[in-house]
């Protein structure tokens, strides 16, 4: 049998428990202190306790992200996004943004503040990065969504994109000739990583 011609190349991404395991590993080495702050995993007990209240599945790629850390406990952040949430903190932000959001408002529907299939998986002092939930052209892609502005997607076609670019990035934090993304990893004294 003949395979048809390949039209371009689909890129190679790690699953995001590779990626969890080359940003574990790299923090070890580099910034420890950092890596003290990753959460332990969650159990899948808890990821159905929180689909239960959210009312549809968590997504794949922050399932998976989910049983390799349950979040973090740093006040800015370990990743470029701001504190990663737990299963629990997932479910209180959707709350809160559910409470929030005006479906109804007009305004909301050319210019939304908020989606109802939108799971934060990430962020803080209100600007959540979001994870589309929901069928359609942006199944899976991430956002970023501002407490005082209209929200947008990043770019991000999935979570697990996103850490292998985070992967990229560490693995070449001190080539300077290197553009692979935007982040750029600093080592900090104190043992801990910035963005």
């Amino acid at each position: 049998m003949i395979e048809p011609p390949r039209i371009g190349i689909s890129p190679v991404i790690a699953s995001v428990t590779e990626s969890w395991t080359f940003i574990d590993a790299w923090l070890a080495e580099h910034a420890p202190a950092s890596l003290a702050e990753l959460q332990l995993p969650a159990s899948p007990e808890a990821i159905s306790r929180a689909e239960e209240r959210l009312g549809f599945p968590i997504p794949a790629d922050l399932r998976e992200s989910l049983l390799c850390h349950n979040g973090d406990g740093s006040s800015v952040g370990v990743l470029p996004c701001g504190p990663m949430y737990s299963t629990e903190r997932i479910v209180e932000i959707r709350d809160m943004r559910m409470r929030i959001w005006d479906a109804d408002d007009p305004d909301q529907q050319d210019d939304p503040w908020w989606g109802m299939l939108w799971v934060p998986f990430a962020g803080g002092d209100g600007d959540e990065h979001f994870i589309h939930a929901g069928p359609g052209l942006w199944h899976n892609h991430l956002g970023r969504a501002p407490h005082d502005d209209s929200a947008y997607f990043v770019g991000w076609p999935s979570l697990a994109a996103w850490l292998h670019g985070i992967t990229q990035a560490m693995a070449h934090y001190d080539d300077r000739d290197w553009s692979g993304t935007a982040y750029r990893p600093m080592l900090r004294k104190d043992g801990t990583v910035d963005w």
